[in-house]
């Protein structure tokens, strides 16, 4: 499955959702989460340091909280979550990122 975003600014932190809504059971609950992120063009060699902490859930939606990133970077950002029916499933989604406009 994959996951749209438009942009993020360099100097913005903020959640992005991952929803899973499409894929789960009514009775499927989400029992773990892990994000990952890779460059998919551009260079940052600690990619994964946007990422902020842990991801968190409520429903069918997963939530991580993104910060940073180079200008002119797009990230490739990974969330697999793990079922109560053992279940496995993982959302892509590219994630550029830009310097803001000084005026």
């Amino acid at each position: 499955m994959s996951n749209s975003f438009s942009y993020k600014i360099t100097n913005d932190s903020e959640q992005f959702t991952f929803d899973y809504t499409p894929v789960m059971g009514a009775s499927e609950t989400i029992t773990a989460a892990t994000c990952t992120v890779a460059v998919k063009e551009g260079t940052d060699p600690n990619a994964s340091s946007i990422l902020v902490g842990s991801p968190s859930w409520l429903g069918f939606k997963v939530t991580q909280r993104i910060s940073g990133g180079l200008d002119g970077v797009t990230y490739s950002i990974q969330m697999t979550i793990t079922t109560s029916l053992s279940n496995i499933y993982t959302v892509v989604g590219d994630l550029p990122v830009l310097a803001p406009i000084n005026v």
